[in-house]
């Protein structure tokens, strides 16, 4: 799972294509729950290059 970016970070890549995403202009996003340890949780936000993009990486939805 990528790592959430550094804020001085300008770009990230793509979560399912891997094209860099200026993460200083609107693209889609989800933020994933994981467990870290057994008490403890992380947010990762993953970024997205377009929302055809999240679509297929989401898959539908039924």
């Amino acid at each position: 799972m990528p790592d959430t970016p550094h804020p001085d970070e300008e770009f990230s890549p793509c979560t399912n294509c891997g094209t860099l995403v200026d993460l200083g202009e609107y693209h889609p996003t989800v933020i994933v729950r994981h467990s870290v340890t057994a008490n403890q949780t992380e947010n990762v936000t993953l970024h997205f290059c377009s929302e055809d993009c999240l679509d297929e990486w989401t898959g539908p939805f039924p």
